[in-house]
């Protein structure tokens, strides 16, 4: 076994408690603390010296971090998330690096449930940044990958994703609200097509990027996608 598939198998042991995000609302408020963190370093405008009191800060927050990082406890899906008819959130992957609540690595997208679709909303910031002003194109990708896949978990469908195609029809901005609206188009068979629209909020008839994602049912409905354990492969035949 390697080092890595070591530390893959134990950290992974340790996900036996249920995940309920409110439960955590320190863990959360840390997670946004540091995400706040790096869209300041990315445009910071100050001298080596203050930089320098800066590095020192952060590499003892970092220090202090690695102490306690020794595996969280919890399962990487919050418990009940289907179970929840009083709201549509479908922020059920709190540790997402696209729209995780407790990754402070992540882009602060929200997805919800709205009719027999999914929609994303977000606002990117020069964290994400490409071209000057603009978002870059590999977020967007992950941003649909993750909006793709709550579309299949309003039609209960879904599985890996087979293939992504982006179509970049318009610049992104930064610092505008964006809107990604996801719905599953066909079923057949095993192959799930869902197709996706993205435009400004104050302009919703202006389509920025469109999206399809061709996504891979499962062969035993009782495999759960997200669990923490090592599961069968899905093959894409």
């Amino acid at each position: 076994m390697s080092d890595g598939q070591a530390i893959r198998a134990a950290r992974a042991a340790k996900r036996t408690e249920a995940l309920v995000v409110d439960a955590h609302p320190e863990w959360e408020r840390l997670a946004r603390a540091i995400r706040r963190q790096v869209e300041a370093c990315v445009e910071l405008d100050t001298g080596n010296a203050d930089v320098a009191v800066l590095a020192d800060a952060a590499e003892a927050l970092a220090g202090r971090l690695e102490e306690g990082a020794t595996g969280k406890r919890v399962g990487l899906v919050e418990d009940g998330w289907r179970g929840r008819p009083e709201d549509d959130r479908l922020d059920y992957l709190p540790f997402s690096p696209i729209m995780g609540r407790l990754n402070p690595a992540s882009y602060g997208l929200s997805i919800r449930r709205e009719g027999d679709r999914a929609v994303g909303r977000v606002v990117l910031t020069e964290t994400e940044e490409g071209a000057v002003g603009l978002a870059h194109g590999g977020v967007i990708a992950g941003i649909w990958d993750e909006v793709l896949a709550a579309a299949n978990s309003v039609a209960e469908t879904g599985g890996p994703t087979a293939l992504l195609t982006i179509r970049y029809r318009k610049p992104t901005p930064l610092h505008e609200p964006l809107v990604y609206t996801a719905w599953v188009e066909r079923i057949s068979d095993r192959k799930i097509l869902v197709k996706g629209e993205c435009a400004l909020e104050s302009a919703p008839d202006e389509v920025l990027t469109e999206a399809e994602g061709l996504f891979i049912a499962f062969v035993q409905a009782s495999i759960d996608w997200h669990g923490d354990r090592e599961r069968e492969n899905a093959s894409t035949d």
